[in-house]
């Protein structure tokens, strides 16, 4: 039935800091546009929607920014074990220079990066506080 996973959409607080910090991470822009109307409106359930989306694109996977408009987002606490889709999972080359990047610019993270001798891995949150677990193939 399914063909592949098209993307993963992420509802954002203010676009330009995560387009900043997915760039920062590899990720390139592919599209920009503000999109409304009533196929919009239908599909998402929600009348007057008005949605800034940001598509980016690394390798062949590719997400999308989300920053609403109308009606505005509202936040809620996202824990890792939260019920949902918990996190996106990225292979990076190096860890721990990605690690000591993100770490400089105040990025949190659950723990540094921990191997058991076949990945490393650590958790951190993006600006919107979803959780990307950072992989690196030893």
């Amino acid at each position: 039935m399914i063909k592949n996973i098209r993307h993963s959409g992420i509802v954002v607080r203010d676009i330009i800091e995560s387009y900043n910090f997915y760039v920062d991470l590899g990720f390139m822009i592919e599209s920009d546009e503000i999109e409304k109307g009533k196929f919009l409106d239908t599909i998402l359930g929600i009348d007057g929607c008005e949605i800034r989306v940001m598509k980016m694109s690394c390798g062949n996977q590719m997400i999308e920014l989300l920053e609403y408009k109308e009606p505005k987002s509202k936040d809620f606490e996202k824990k890792i074990n939260s019920i949902g889709c918990s996190h996106l999972a990225m292979t990076v080359y190096d860890i721990e220079s990605v690690y000591k990047k993100l770490t400089e610019q105040g990025v949190e993270f659950i723990n540094p990066p921990e191997s058991n001798e076949k990945v490393k891995v650590a958790f951190c949150k993006d600006p919107n506080d979803v959780w990307l677990e950072l992989v690196e193939e030893l």
